[in-house]
């Protein structure tokens, strides 16, 4: 069983990571909560005629974390694929029964499947996390009619990673 594929993520498809990372966390939800509860209390105030300058720090904390956030990522996409050498050109995986195969530029690596940690997917990207600072995003295109035998593989051979393929 081997699975060779070509992926160059998008500026779109980065962003749609940054969020998914950001806000499926504890702490992204935690952010929307406070929010929410910002936003209710900025409702408050201004119906119980509240200082101006209370109103206003609890419409910036309202707006942090459901557009400022947001935002703020996006202004990263573009700055992470215009920066980050990495994001250039596109990388050729090879999945098979001894881990990953990475090619880019001529430089090649190799992680074992016991490397792997988490696998996540979501309807644009495919996440492949090794510890907690590596990352390879794949984007769901690229895997065209092989996806299925992608999910077969890692079910079977990363057995310790946390797997949440869709």
């Amino acid at each position: 069983m081997e699975i060779k594929l070509s992926s160059k993520l998008t500026r779109a498809e980065l962003f749609h990571f940054l969020m998914f990372h950001t806000y499926q966390s504890l702490w992204g939800f935690a952010g929307i909560l406070i929010s929410v509860c910002a936003f209710i209390a900025l409702i408050s105030q201004c119906m119980n005629g509240g200082s101006a300058f209370s109103i206003a720090l609890t419409a910036a904390a309202a707006l942090l974390f459901l557009f400022v956030q947001p935002l703020y990522l996006l202004y990263q996409s573009y700055r992470i694929m215009e920066l980050d050498e990495g994001y250039q050109a596109p990388i050729q995986y090879q999945f098979d029964h001894a881990g990953i195969h990475l090619e880019q530029k001529g430089d090649t690596a190799f992680y074992g499947w016991q490397e792997v940690t988490k696998v996540v997917s979501t309807k644009r990207i495919v996440a492949i996390y090794l510890g907690k600072s590596r990352v390879f995003k794949i984007s769901r295109t690229d895997f065209s009619d092989s996806y299925e035998e992608f999910k077969t593989m890692v079910r079977t051979f990363a057995v310790q990673a946390f797997v949440k393929l869709k």
